[in-house]
């Protein structure tokens, strides 16, 4: 990669409390052996009462502060990309670390070989296996629910398997896969450490605040026909920070209430492009449900990933895919009790 030809890269990292988490970030940044001089950082907080600012300022990010009120991972993007100046965009969630030094350098190789390459990620979730039991769970698996693994929809390649079997028609290249999208089958694209073209994105998706989700874009600029993606035969470490199953059981308990209830059922809200459940996967999601409270599949799979990587962190998953039926089930009952109270009261 000659040097003259590396453009320059603006990474945009959504902060809240993360003081635990954020000098690892940075330094593995500012490690990179990529040119530091065509990198910025802009920290975009959201009110964080902890040191997170302390630690960030030795690393020399911009800092931008936003209505505690208002911030969320998505909000607080939004309002990075906006500033943002470099060629390239590179959106780093606050746990996520580049694992070696030449992540970068890899990433931006297939945009540099390919013009019509929209965004590239890592292949994988780095395997640690210092990790906690729930982010190495994550990181075997490629998904952060069951659910969008089972409906075809996980985020990174499991280590159950040794090629790209994600969405998406894939050649192999050699140190990354080129991929092209259809509208009809995406998948879970643009977290977790996520370059892309500022120009296309700024120009063909909808960035504004009210609609500006790290999928839902790519869903746009694919719709569109910019839907070549690369996956570099890497990983990034993704520390989730869950203290134990139960903060994560909450944490997805409020995602599928902010996401994917809406006034008229069990679908996304209206602002949204994109939903892991769309009404295509019913017999997906009747295959999911059958099999997690079964468990024997589920197990079945678990034992194939231990057989490959010996970590008990693999026998999460019958366990969590049970538990995710059962909270999911009473959550979607709950909100259609509501709605049919509502439509009863308006018809008194």
């Amino acid at each position: 990669m000659k040097k003259k030809k590396l453009p320059t890269v603006s990474v945009v990292i959504a902060a809240y409390n993360a003081e635990t988490t954020i000098a690892r970030v940075l330094a593995s940044i500012r490690n990179q052996d990529y040119p530091q001089a065509l990198v910025d950082i802009t920290i975009v907080d959201g009110g964080s009462k902890d040191r997170t600012l302390e630690i960030a300022k030795k690393y020399t990010p911009s800092i931008i502060s936003v209505d505690p009120k208002r911030q969320n991972a998505e909000y607080n993007k939004c309002i990075g990309i906006h500033r943002a100046k470099g060629e390239l965009l590179f959106l780093v969630d606050h746990d996520n670390i580049l694992p070696t030094e030449s992540v970068l350098r890899r990433m931006v190789q297939p945009l540099l070989n390919h013009p019509e390459v929209v965004g590239v990620e890592t292949l994988r979730y780095h395997y640690d296996p210092k990790a906690s039991l729930l982010d190495r769970y994550f990181a075997l698996f490629g998904a952060g629910d069951p659910l969008a693994w089972y409906l075809g929809k996980a985020d990174r390649l499991s280590f159950l398997y040794d090629r790209y079997n994600l969405a998406g028609r894939a050649r192999d290249l050699g140190a990354y896969y080129l991929v092209t999208f259809s509208p009809d089958r995406i998948s879970t694209l643009g977290a977790n450490g996520f370059i892309i073209r500022r120009s296309l994105l700024m120009k063909h998706a909808q960035v504004d605040p009210q609609h500006f989700y790290h999928i839902d874009v790519n869903v746009d600029l694919i719709r569109k026909g910019y839907n070549t993606y690369a996956f570099i035969k890497d990983g990034i470490l993704h520390l989730s920070g869950y203290k134990n199953l139960w903060s994560f059981l909450s944490r997805r308990k409020l995602f599928m209430e902010q996401f994917h209830l809406s006034s008229t059922g069990i679908t996304a809200r209206v602002e949204r492009r994109y939903s892991v459940y769309e009404p295509k996967d019913k017999w997906k999601l009747f295959w999911f449900i059958l099999i997690s409270l079964t468990i024997i599949i589920p197990l079945t799979d678990s034992i194939r990933g231990f057989r490959k990587i010996h970590d008990p962190a693999w026998f999460l998953h019958p366990y969590l895919c049970f538990v995710l039926v059962v909270l999911y089930g009473w959550i979607i009952m709950k909100h259609q009790f509501r709605l049919m109270v509502k439509s009863l009261a308006h018809m008194v």
